[in-house]
């Protein structure tokens, strides 16, 4: 991500976290999961409506990011020598909703990145947790790597609010889905050493501009939880979780979605 892309970031996510404030905490339900997204309630072949698009026109956004459908639907990103980062306002308590759950697949990871350096810091697949924050917002930043071991942990060379965490990386199987559970609770005190403010949006990125090369990943299945649903991160890892259905994504989508 060059220095101009990563300042357009944080003053996204800065006036995300602005607009969101005016607003409150949403009232939270009694469920022990809850969907962020899912993407079933969108036509195959768009833009997510409700995820919005840094810096860059509409159709910029869409030729990065688009609903597909397999069995079940996902958000497909690819990214060509681009860095588009696309938000969800999801405001929550982390302390009721501590855990974060989601699965992705890495089909191409950019060449020579690596996110300790702003010139080769590009991710092949991130998920963000965007907190409040003086000035600029606070994020953890979930990545499948090209290059880091799995467990490194890193403070973004563009922004010192930012703090990397290595969930996946070359060694993980290129076009399989993986399950992902992570306590952002835990991860937020350690990384920043104090107690977390209500989380105010969830981002996406797959980015390849600062290696000139190409990322393309998926995305399905985004979900905070109470407790804990996944084995821990020691034990070996059968099967691809599952998050149950709610309310809020029973609506039909056109028969192109399916």
């Amino acid at each position: 991500m060059s220095y101009k892309a990563c300042a357009k970031v944080i003053l996204f996510l800065f006036v995300l976290f602005c607009l969101s404030a005016i607003g409150g905490v949403a009232q939270e339900d009694s469920a022990t999961i809850r969907y962020v997204e899912d993407f079933s309630r969108f036509k195959a072949g768009t833009f997510p409506e409700g995820w919005k698009c840094i810096w860059s026109s509409d159709s910029k956004g869409k030729e990065v990011y688009s609903v597909r459908s397999e069995q079940k639907s996902y958000l497909e990103a690819r990214a060509v020598t681009s860095d588009i980062l696309i938000a969800k306002e999801f405001k929550y308590d982390l302390k009721e909703y501590p855990f974060l759950t989601w699965q992705w697949r890495a089909v191409e990871l950019p060449k020579g990145a690596d996110e300790r350096q702003k010139e080769t810091g590009d991710s092949g697949a991130g998920i963000y947790v965007v907190f409040p924050g003086w000035f600029r917002p606070k994020n953890i930043k979930y990545v499948w790597s090209s290059s880091l071991p799995k467990g490194t942990v890193l403070e973004s060379p563009y922004n010192s609010k930012t703090k990397i965490v290595i969930l996946r990386n070359q060694y993980t199987p290129l076009e399989k889905w993986i399950s992902e559970e992570v306590n952002v609770y835990e991860d937020y005190k350690k990384l920043f050493g104090h107690e977390p403010d209500n989380v105010r949006a969830i981002a996406i990125m797959s980015d390849s501009n600062d290696t000139g090369s190409k990322a393309e990943a998926h995305y399905r299945q985004i979900c905070i939880s109470k407790k804990r649903k996944q084995p821990r991160a020691e034990e070996k890892q059968q099967n691809v979780a599952e998050c149950p259905k709610n309310a809020a994504f029973k609506k039909k989508v056109t028969s192109e979605s399916q």
